[in-house]
Parts: C-alpha cells; sequence; structure tokens
C-alpha cells in the first residue's frame, strides 16, 4: 500500500513536470512558433499524458479502495479468530472441569466396583460352600439310597433280624414278657441262619446265649395271678358286712330263765333273724346303698392291685394288696368263711412276686447294628484262611 501511494507521487511529480515544461515554451514570446504538425503532436503527447495521470488516480484509488475492503476483512477475520480462540479457551477449560469431574466418578466407581467385586466374592464363597455341602449330602443320601436298593434278600434277613432283636428287648424290659421276647430271640436266629452271610456267626453266638437265658428264667405267671384276683373279685359281693343294715335284724342272745313262749317266737323267726356275736361297738345301721359302697371300694382296690401287676409294678401290687386286706378286715364281717378265704388268698398274693431281674440280651442287637464290621472281620479271617496253607513251616 505505501509503495502504490510513492508511484502516484512520481506520477504526479512527472506530470507537473512536463506542464511547467510546456507551460513557458508556449508563452514565451521570442520562440519561433513551430510548425502545426508539431503542435498538434504535442497536444496528442499531452492528452495522453493527461489520460494516463487520469488512469492512475482510478487504478490507484481503487487499490486504495481494495486495500481498505481487505483490511476490514481481515480485522473481522481476526476478531472472530479471537472469538473463536476464547471460546475454544473456555470450551477447553469446561473440558478440564469435566475431566475432573469424571476422573473422581471414575475413582468412585472404582472403589464401588472393589467393594461390589469383594461382596460377590465372599457370596460366591459361601454359596459355594453351601453347595458344597448339599452335594455331599445328597452323594450320601444317593449312596445311602443305592446301598437300600441294591441290598440282597440275606441283607433283607439281617435287617428283619435286627428288628426282631430289638422288640424283644422292648418286650422283655418294658413289658416283662418273657415269652414273646424268646419267641422274639428264636425268629431272629431263624432269620440270620436263612441269611447265609458268614458274618452273622458272633450275633448267632450271643443270639444263642440269650435265647438258653431267657429259658432258665422262672417267670412269674402273671396270667395265673391275674385270674386269681378277678376270682376275688366275684366274690366280693358274697362278703357279709360288720354292721347292719336295712333289711337285716340282728337281735341279742337269749337269756337264761326265759319262757318257753319266747323260745318257740326265736324258733319261728330263726329263718329271717341272724343272731351274731362280736366284740366290737356297733355304731348304725347301714343303708343297702352304703354296704353297696363298700363293696365297690373293695373291688376297686383288687382292681388297682391287678392293673399294677400288668405293669410290672411290684410295690403298687403288694400295696394295692395290703390296703383291700385293711379294707376287708375293717368292714366284713370276721367270722364269714367267704372273708376268711378271701383274706388268706390276698395273704398269699402279697407274698408273691411279680417281677424279677432279667438278663442282658442286647449284645446280639448291638452285634447286627455293626454288621459292617463283622464282614470286614469274616473277610480277614477268610483271607487268612486262604495264605496259611502256602506258608512254609
Amino acid at each position: 500500500m505505501v509503495h502504490d501511494d510513492k508511484a502516484l507521487q512520481e506520477v504526479d511529480g512527472d506530470a507537473s513536470a512536463t506542464t511547467a515544461a510546456e507551460m513557458p515554451a508556449e508563452t514565451a514570446p521570442s520562440a519561433p512558433q513551430p510548425s502545426r504538425s508539431r503542435a498538434w503532436i504535442g497536444y496528442l503527447m499531452l492528452f495522453m499524458v493527461l489520460a494516463l495521470v487520469i488512469g492512475g488516480y482510478f487504478f490507484i484509488s481503487q487499490i486504495r479502495s481494495a486495500q481498505e475492503g481487505l483490511g476490514g476483512q481481515l480485522s473481522k477475520g481476526d476478531q472472530r479468530l479471537l472469538d473463536m480462540t476464547r471460546q475454544i479457551t473456555d470450551l477447553q477449560s469446561e473440558l478440564a472441569t469435566l475431566h475432573s469431574q469424571f476422573a473422581t466418578l471414575q475413582a468412585q466407581i472404582s472403589t464401588e466396583d472393589t467393594k461390589f467385586e469383594r461382596q460377590i466374592g465372599e457370596q460366591s464363597t459361601e454359596i459355594n460352600d453351601k453347595l458344597n455341602a448339599t452335594k455331599g449330602e445328597l452323594e450320601k443320601s444317593i449312596q445311602r439310597i443305592q446301598r437300600q436298593l441294591g441290598k440282597t434278600r440275606g441283607d433283607l434277613m439281617i435287617a428283619d433280624a435286627e428288628y426282631l432283636l430289638s422288640i424283644a428287648n422292648q418286650k422283655l424290659h418294658l413289658v416283662g414278657d418273657v415269652k414273646s421276647a424268646l419267641a422274639a430271640l428264636e425268629a431272629a436266629d431263624q432269620r440270620l441262619r436263612d441269611s447265609g452271610d458268614p458274618a452273622v456267626f458272633k450275633a448267632r453266638e450271643a443270639l444263642a446265649k440269650e435265647i438258653h437265658l431267657l429259658n432258665n428264667i422262672e417267670a412269674p405267671d402273671v396270667v395265673g395271678i391275674s385270674s386269681k384276683i378277678m376270682a376275688l373279685e366275684a366274690k366280693v359281693k358274697d362278703i357279709p358286712s360288720f354292721l347292719p343294715h336295712a333289711g337285716q335284724k340282728s337281735t341279742p342272745p337269749p337269756e337264761q330263765g326265759k319262757s318257753e313262749e319266747s323260745g318257740g317266737v326265736l324258733e319261728n323267726l330263726k329263718d329271717l333273724v341272724t343272731v351274731r356275736r362280736t366284740d366290737r361297738p356297733v355304731g348304725a345301721i347301714l343303708l343297702p346303698e352304703e354296704v353297696e359302697a363298700l363293696h365297690q371300694v373293695l373291688l376297686l382296690k383288687l382292681e388297682m392291685a391287678r392293673l399294677a401287676l400288668l405293669r410290672s409294678d411290684e410295690a403298687l401290687f403288694k400295696t394295692s394288696l395290703q390296703s383291700a386286706h385293711d379294707w376287708l378286715m375293717e368292714h366284713f364281717d370276721h367270722d364269714a368263711s367267704v372273708t376268711q378265704a378271701v383274706a388268706s388268698e390276698l395273704s398269699a398274693l402279697m407274698n408273691s412276686p411279680i417281677r424279677i431281674q432279667f438278663p442282658d440280651i442286647s449284645e446280639s442287637l448291638t452285634l447286627l447294628q455293626n454288621i459292617e464290621k463283622l464282614r470286614l472281620e469274616a473277610e480277614k479271617a477268610e483271607g487268612a484262611g486262604e495264605e496259611k496253607p502256602g506258608v512254609q513251616p
């Protein structure tokens, strides 16, 4: 732009010099007048110079306008560039802030992930432990079921014998039923023999000892004693009471010196009147209901003794019989034959033992419950027997 101004100034200077040179030539009076052709050439040259000056002026003006427009455009571009630079700076600042926030959030997420992974790991370990425990239980159950399904006829016989031995122990020690216990032992021995398993040899040995012990027991005759008590209960209604009661008349014995007329009256009434001597005082005359109540109380005491017999409760059995005997002696006639018979029978029953010390018959049951151990011992014994012939002396 500076160079253009200098060129314009040089052109203006040349034009001014040319005009100044020409003007003295035209106005000078002493100079000879040129020819007409030279004048026209000079005018033509002047016109051309003027045209060049004017064209250069317009050209320089256009150049200046173009430069000014270009400068304005450049200024606007710079302003836009500055605005864009400022916006980019702001965006970079926001981006840095977002990056910092993102880093913080990423750290939090990493911490939460670590915590969550730890919890998942702990839960996974616990679940795996539970699964392993459940798996172990299922395997045991499956093995047990397979053993049950794979049992042979001999195994079933042994299981049946074990059940019978358990029943025998219960019958003997809980009920005292020696006959039922002995029958169960013999049935169990038969099952073991039919099983054909060599491992039950020791159990059968113990079982034979237990059967021998039960055969030598003198068990109390529970059924016979119970029958005797029931027979006594049937006699209770015939036992006369000590006190007189309605429907029964009691008179004092006749005195000497009575008239024969009185003796005749007594003879006529002997079928209606019972004369009885007693050393015990007579306090009252009983009603029929009271007499019946006395008989019922005696029946209840006898029934209590029979129930104690069936339960093998010897203490209660003897206590009930003693109570029945005392009740009989207190409220019923001692001189009556039926009273004496019942009292004698009660005394004999009180001296009868109803419970004895039963032997222990649980050895065979214990051996059968450990049948696997017996089988291992039997296998070892068989192996030792097979190796023995091959040993050199």
